[in-house]
């Protein structure tokens, strides 16, 4: 229906390419929509099969991409409803500000980042799915004004009073990710102290379906504060979500706490030193002056106490108490073994069976029941006593500037609500006693899941791929647990594995002048490019195939001063199986869950752009995930931001902008003009035994000194005009030109995993900061 179409406009114009594609996809929805209902119905409507390959036809080419996902934001599509914000929230006129123009049917995501791409990138998810009620916020406005202009409508707040945030903007305690994370909790919590719904998100996170009409239904509707699960009873610092919640009730004072507690530490830690046994300035175990807990064990902390009833620093200063074992051994004791389970060691919760909604029941393993962990939330109270064993009283017995400045915002925002009872003051014991419980619960994994821990897996078990299965697998997905090793890892999988995890498309649209790639990220263009044609990466490929293949490839690339593409390979390639997997895609094709039978450790599969597996599957080598194998150059003395590599999906997408842009007709596609074979060969070089039948690979071919020399001479090679040169099977350089070269390749191997034959645990694990070695 033509009239439930709409275009928004943008700042600038819209090129005519960006409204051929988008009409395309919408007409693949419609064909989609279409035979997904036939599939439903069983009706044969084979009276509208002209209109149908009419209409597939005129689909064709936006067919060659993953096709559209149907509108899953249910009541909540509020994209085109918000106005936007772009402004400060320190006071609470600025918040107010912001809410009224963001928030939609009172709801709103606060969400954050302190890197500009997983900014811009997470506002593009959540938009394309049709959430605009998405509130980034920052310590300044610098993100912001940088990302303003590519949106057309943007929800982006920032700090300007810096001396009041100084616990935060100002914060030399230690506290890794201090300054983004807690900006979203102090804004979290004050919204839900102003009457709102507030789902506070990292930016890893994606939805995937009508979370909220599955979270406002019965049973999930009767609870107040949903947590993601972290670890055995911690919760999860990026993702909870809060509903209904009294403005003066337990869950807006655990936020309140879980605030003001950090405050007061960072004001004067004193009393926490010595309430676990060191001296008043003793930072020696790591509670340094202007201390903030980590913000997972803060939060936990603070619903902990709500949990048991009191109030509680256990988490906080787990990692910093100089006995350590005899600390957590007492307080998990205590924890665990009192409340409703505590028989069986599971404490104050209770495990409750509810229904699950039948789109989502993948994420039950396709069970229409599963079980979800419950608690009663409580303000808590210490009643007088702070026993020195559960850390005594762990404050000044005096509030500081920004304490109080933090307590003058949450009375404002709470507009006339009573003041939060003071858990460590005695008088107020009754007050917290006579305030009305409320519910909390674990998030259930087919409301809110992660990537691949726990029974049912999202990402590593292929569910993110719905246009394969026709299965959602959670309502919202974390993608922060069970990657592959590596040091780009979650950019990887959200380009590799997420159907529309990672646009380069808006990259280009928030910094047009840099290729948004990880390798040119920093220097800002794509250089001359080496690859791999794609039938030379076949399925029959061993490791030490595999690892031979991509020295030869990288040493040519330091020969011809040439970017590598680093290629896919056939899922179904010998080294990529999983360790006793009796499943084989060889014969049976490929499949989801596909962690079955491929080393979901070694490789990230990629889903196919169809809505078939019958086409084949191919992996990403997770080793080529390295600094090393990215950035560093291509000759001698380049320096360490210089590009080297391009991973497959990246060359992709440069591929497919490049065709679109090629105005001169450049051959981008392997051609004898640009393959390194056909060169040869026309130059009188080396050429390597014909391929031993007309469909199997081609075997290595050897470049002595005298090729390198006649390729490094063709003018050809250097030329603008051959932006990227094939190979059209293996290569073995066993000499290089000069002692630098070889220098710089032996540092490369070193660090750059995917050139061993078994990469080392050591080479997989080293972080980026021991791999920025000089070339």
């Amino acid at each position: 229906n033509p009239s439930n179409i709409k275009l928004y406009r943008l700042r600038g114009k819209c090129s005519q390419l960006n409204l051929n594609l988008h009409f395309q996809l919408v007409c693949c929805n419609w064909l989609a929509q279409i035979m997904l209902a036939r599939r439903a119905s069983k009706i044969d409507y084979s009276t509208s099969l002209i209109s149908l390959i009419i209409l597939g036809l005129f689909c064709l080419k936006a067919l060659a991409e993953t096709p559209p996902r149907p509108k899953r934001c249910g009541q909540f599509c509020s994209f085109e409803y918000i106005e936007g914000y772009v402004g400060p929230l320190d006071t609470t006129k600025n918040l107010q500000d912001a809410l009224n123009r963001l928030s939609y049917r009172r709801e709103i995501v606060v969400a954050h980042h302190a890197q500009l791409d997983f900014v811009y990138q997470m506002v593009h998810r959540w938009q394309r799915f049709g959430y605009g009620h998405v509130l980034m916020v920052f310590p300044d406005r610098a993100l912001c004004h940088r990302i303003e202009g590519a949106f057309s409508k943007l929800g982006c707040g920032w700090y300007e009073d810096h001396n009041n945030m100084a616990w935060i903007v100002n914060q030399g305690g230690g506290c890794k990710g201090c300054t983004d994370k807690w900006l979203i909790h102090y804004t979290g919590a004050r919204a839900v102290r102003m009457g709102y719904n507030v789902l506070v998100a990292d930016a890893d996170t994606m939805p995937l379906y009508d979370f909220y009409g599955v979270i406002h239904s019965r049973p999930y509707s009767n609870i107040t504060l949903f947590n993601q699960r972290e670890g055995n009873f911690n919760v999860n610092g990026g993702m909870y979500y809060i509903q209904n919640a009294a403005r003066d009730g337990p869950v807006a004072y655990v936020l309140y706490d879980h605030i003001l507690k950090n405050v007061r530490w960072f004001e004067d830690v004193t009393a926490l030193r010595r309430g676990i046994g060191l001296r008043g300035d003793d930072s020696s175990t790591g509670i340094n002056d202007g201390f903030l807990c980590n913000d997972q064990f803060s939060l936990s902390d603070s619903v902990h106490g709500g949990i048991t009833g009191r109030p509680q620093v256990f988490e906080c200063v787990f990692w910093f108490h100089p006995r350590r074992g005899d600390w957590e051994k007492l307080h998990l004791a205590m924890y665990s073994k009192t409340g409703p389970e505590g028989a069986e060691g599971f404490g104050p919760y209770t495990t409750v069976t509810v229904s699950v909604p039948e789109h989502l029941r993948r994420g039950a393993d396709g069970a229409s029941q599963g079980q979800m962990v419950t608690a009663a939330l409580r303000i808590p109270h210490a009643g007088g006593e702070w026993p020195s064993e559960r850390g005594g009283y762990p404050f000044s017995s005096q509030l500081g500037p920004l304490a109080r400045h933090v307590m003058e915002i949450f009375r404002e925002a709470g507009g006339g609500a009573a003041p939060f009872p003071d858990p460590w003051d005695t008088a107020s014991a009754a007050a917290a006693d006579a305030v009305q419980p409320e519910n909390f619960a674990y998030f259930p994994p087919w409301i809110a899941n992660t990537h691949s821990i726990g029974p049912e897996n999202n990402g590593n078990d292929g569910w993110y791929n719905d246009h394969l299965t026709g299965e959602v697998p959670a309502a919202i997905s974390h993608l922060h647990a069970g990657l592959t090793s590596g040091d780009f890892t979650k950019i990887v999988h959200f380009a590799v594995e997420v159907p529309y995890g990672w646009d380069f498309d808006v990259a280009l649209r928030v910094a047009p002048q840099t290729a948004p790639y990880l390798g040119t990220e920093v220097h800002g263009r794509v250089p001359p490019l080496l690859a791999m044609a794609p039938e030379a990466v076949h399925g029959g490929l061993t490791q030490e195939d595999f690892a031979a293949m991509m020295q030869g490839l990288m040493r040519l690339a330091l020969v011809l001063n040439r970017v590598v593409v680093w290629p896919w390979v056939p899922c179904e390639a010998p080294f990529l199986r999983k360790a006793g997997a009796t499943y084989d895609p060889v014969v049976s094709g490929h499949k989801i869950p596909w962690s079955d039978y491929i080393n979901t450790t070694a490789a990230i599969p990629n889903g196919p752009e169809t809505i078939s597996l019958k086409g084949g599957l191919r992996c990403l080598v997770a080793s080529v995930d390295k600094l090393s194998c990215l950035r560093g150059g291509t000759r001698p003395g380049a320096p360490s931001s210089a590009p080297r590599g391009l991973l497959p999906h990246e060359f992709d997408h440069w591929l497919a902008t490049a065709r679109k842009a090629n105005t001169q007709r450049l051959d981008l596609d392997p051609t004898p003009a640009n393959t390194v074979q056909d060169i040869l060969q026309r130059l009188g070089g080396n050429t390597a035994a014909p391929a031993p039948h007309p469909a199997g690979p081609h075997p290595p071919l050897e470049l002595t000194p005298v090729d390198l020399t006649v390729l490094g001479a063709d003018p050809a090679l250097l030329s603008p005009t051959m932006p990227v040169i094939w190979l059209r099977g293996p290569v073995v350089v066993p000499q290089l030109p000069s002692p630098e070269h070889d220098r710089l390749y032996d540092k490369i191997k070193n660090m750059c995993c995917v050139l061993y034959n078994n990469p080392s645990r050591e080479c997989i694990d080293r972080p980026p900061g021991a791999q920025m070695v000089p070339s």
